[in-house]
């Protein structure tokens, strides 16, 4: 919609519903819902997540006309003052008139996450992580070489956008730096042959305690950073880029969550590859859910026989002897002054042989004695 009278940033165009499968809703008859070139420019620079949060908002300005409930009608600031914060802190300024509500500026009313950005305040989002050096995890490392995983992967960038073949969703208790190294390491275990040289990480910020809530909602329910996923799924798939994508721990949650959301809305995934580590996801629901998208599943099962999250957690060995071998393993995965590759959980398992070694060369002997006789009797030994 052009105007002559008007100068070329506040030039109005239509907002469009930025994704249709995800949120079918139209204005309703009446007023338009208008957006001026400055804020669509700025709309643009969002991920598309925050673009449907957006629309959201504006769309329920329409229900009353702009003068009801939803944009805070009983208040006195004059209609052309009017301001809404939208969920992921996304804000736009709108005026109102017989004709159209108008979205006139927006602007981000939170930080942009980075690496020096205090874990509590950090936000989910992308961020593009490129690969700086050529160690990698696997059954020769040394332990000369395990420290130097954590600078294989470089500084995280954020992006607006997925424009790399891999995607990685990291776990609970991960701040950016973290995830960023950790989820390097697991997207290029899960991917070897590919050897990427950057991956895209989709960052769930850790929250503490309230991130085993998050866990559990997503299992009965839907947390933002599943909705968030699935729309990153949906464009993708929309825009035919078949991607890679590599879940560990909460991200098993995660993904399969943001899988069926999108299994209710009929869409499907053809293409899409997935591989999860350490899931904390119940892997049958998991299957079911990836297989009806249809998903190739490259790997769902690279699980320590002693990992209480894919084992208790995610529910898929609740037997006696799981039970125990988990919870004799448990301050392994907690506790945070523990050598990293002791850990059942944090490092991608290879194999049984390769975990007791590490056992044996960090001091848990006995630990290492019963990783052992359990694997020989898995394999019929004893």
């Amino acid at each position: 919609m052009q105007n002559n009278n008007l100068p070329p940033q506040h030039q109005l165009t239509p907002l469009e519903n930025p994704l249709p499968a995800w949120n079918s809703q139209t204005p309703k008859a009446g007023k338009k819902l208008m957006i001026t070139r400055e804020a669509d420019v700025f709309m643009r620079s969002l991920n598309l997540y925050e673009k449907t949060q957006v629309y959201k908002e504006a769309l329920k300005l329409t229900s009353d006309g702009g003068y009801g409930w939803n944009s805070r009608g009983f208040q006195k600031a004059p209609m052309f003052m009017r301001h809404k914060i939208c969920s992921g802190g996304i804000s736009f300024m709108y005026s109102v008139n017989p004709e159209m509500i108008v979205i006139n500026r927006m602007k981000l009313e939170r930080e942009i996450t980075q690496i020096e950005t205090p874990a509590n305040m950090q936000q989910m989002g992308l961020f593009e992580v490129k690969r700086e050096s050529d160690i990698r995890w696997r059954e020769e490392i040394t332990e000369r070489e395990i420290p130097m995983l954590e600078k294989a992967w470089g500084r995280p960038q954020p992006v607006p956008m997925i424009r790399t073949e891999h995607v990685a969703i990291n776990g609970m208790s991960n701040d950016l730096t973290k995830a960023s190294w950790l989820m390097g390491v697991h997207m290029d275990t899960a991917y070897w042959d590919d050897y990427a040289k950057a991956y895209t990480l989709i960052y769930n910020p850790t929250r503490g305690k309230i991130d085993f809530f998050e866990c559990i909602a997503d299992k009965i329910s839907t947390t933002k950073l599943a909705k968030f996923l699935a729309v990153m799924l949906i464009e993708n798939q929309q825009k035919g880029l078949k991607r890679k994508w590599t879940a560990h721990s909460q991200g098993g949650i995660i993904l399969t969550r943001a899988v069926e959301l999108i299994n209710q809305r009929g869409i499907r995934l053809e293409g899409q590859r997935v591989s999860i580590h350490a899931g904390g996801n119940e892997k049958t629901r998991a299957e079911k859910a990836f297989k009806q998208a249809g998903i190739i599943i490259d790997e769902i099962k690279r699980d320590h026989p002693n990992d209480l999250v894919p084992n208790l957690a995610g529910f898929n060995d609740l037997s006696p002897g799981s039970f125990l071998r988990s919870m004799n393993s448990m301050f392994l995965v907690f506790r945070n002054k523990r050598p990293v590759q002791a850990s059942p959980h944090t490092l991608p398992f290879l194999n049984a042989e390769c975990a007791i070694r590490h056992l044996q060369m960090n001091g848990y002997q006995r630990k290492a004695e019963r990783l052992a006789k359990h694997t020989m009797k898995e394999l019929g030994l004893l």
